[in-house]
């Protein structure tokens, strides 16, 4: 393989890898068609895509475009794919760490807000004003809640990130 084909077939992985990379930031929505490459979590792919992107637009793009050996082109390329996988750990790596430091909220005993109404047996999410600024939760409750009803919230149910709630004229 020519050097000329060389740098085009690793400026064509680079581009993969870019537009990889951008789906995964930004995702794909297609009406009821969504596309996300991977899953939200840390994986080997997300390690993969930048290196890939790195490697390949810079070592095909110094191939095709300079009078760059090969091998440095390659050897700059690999270096600039491993740096921008070390980055994507270490940007991964903070994401994660700050998610710790969101503290958890107590919500029972919050006045609440209906905005998805609320029949007997489902789930719908109501509002509540936190320290941390307005949040959506999702509550739940014997009686059906329509929009804009305030309710208040009696207890977090278990195993489940979601809340009962009653109506605020029958709570007292």
């Amino acid at each position: 393989m020519g050097v000329g084909v060389l740098g085009i077939v690793l400026l064509a992985i680079g581009g993969v890898g870019l537009v990889l990379t951008l789906l995964s930031l930004f995702g794909l929505d297609f009406g009821d068609f969504d596309f996300d490459v991977g899953d939200s979590g840390a994986g080997l792919l997300s390690i993969l895509m930048p290196f890939t992107m790195g490697f390949g637009l810079l070592a095909g793009g110094l191939m095709q475009f300079s009078d760059t050996s090969t091998w440095v082109a390659l050897l700059v390329g690999l270096a600039a794919g491993a740096l921008l996988s070390v980055m994507t750990v270490a940007l991964i790596g903070y994401l994660v760490g700050s998610e710790a430091e969101v503290p958890s909220l107590d919500f029972v005993g919050s006045a609440v807000r209906v905005v998805e109404p609320v029949t007997p047996g489902r789930f719908g999410v109501g509002e509540v004003d936190s320290v941390l600024g307005s949040q959506q939760i999702t509550i739940t409750s014997d009686e059906a809640l329509e929009y804009n009803a305030s309710a208040v919230v009696i207890e977090k149910q278990p195993d489940r990130d979601s809340y009962v709630v009653v109506r605020l004229s029958t709570a007292f």
